[in-house]
């Protein structure tokens, strides 16, 4: 959504309507490449960074089956390997909000750091307003450890407004967005974890369906000014 809307647009098979001339775009802590792989299928020259060797390695394995090429590295995104203004697009989708808020402050002003003056950067972030905020153990402001479900054990902060101004200090936001996704309480807020599980089907009853739980995402996309 975000490279059709801001970058380029798929016109036919091979072809594309360009919103904006990009080369460079690096995915800060890439995970196991979905998105270095998406990037690279469209003809960018991309990076992908993370710290986990395991994953970098999944993603080269990736890359290879398809035949695209990326430049991959192990390494953190607190401290990028890279040369000032060398990007110009950056992608941190479900990243900033697996650490503390002072990470993820130093994370954005490595991004900021590396990306060209003019270049995107697009962020997800999880909102307060989410329906998971406040499971886990309370470990600062806005900010637990997961105690259960797929990513137990995992930090989760979520953001409000104020946090994501301070976060996009040094950018102009030109587009942001708040998604929601709603389901009933029966599957308690970690509906992820449940359908990811065995026998995790759940009977509904008319009495059941009331929609009282979210899942929500912030998408931000903003020009570095």
């Amino acid at each position: 959504k975000f490279v059709a809307r801001y970058i380029q647009k798929r016109t036919e098979v091979d072809k594309y309507k360009v919103k904006k001339k990009v080369k460079r775009i690096l995915d800060m802590r890439c995970g196991n490449g979905r998105h270095v792989v998406f990037f690279a299928r469209q003809g960018f020259d991309v990076y992908g960074i993370d710290i986990s060797k395991e994953a970098i390695e999944v993603a080269r394995k990736w890359l290879d089956r398809e035949g695209l090429k990326a430049h991959l590295k192990v390494g953190d995104i607190e401290k990028l390997p890279f040369e000032d203004e060398y990007f110009d697009v950056i992608v941190l989708l479900g990243v900033l909000d697996h650490i503390s808020f002072f990470k993820a402050s130093k994370a954005m002003k490595e991004a900021k750091r590396v990306l060209a003056a003019g270049g995107y950067v697009y962020v997800s972030l999880r909102p307060t307003e989410d329906s998971e905020f406040g499971r886990g153990e309370k470990i600062g402001h806005n900010t637990f450890l997961l105690q259960e479900g797929y990513e137990k054990g995992m930090v989760q902060h979520y953001f409000d407004l104020r946090e994501i101004k301070e976060l996009f200090c040094g950018f102009k936001i030109f587009d942001i967005e708040l998604w929601e996704i709603k389901f009933p309480q029966v599957y308690t807020v970690d509906k992820a974890f449940l359908q990811s599980s065995k026998s995790a089907k759940r009977y509904l009853t008319p009495e059941s369906l009331d929609m009282n739980l979210k899942y929500s995402r912030w998408y931000i996309s903003a020009e570095k000014v």
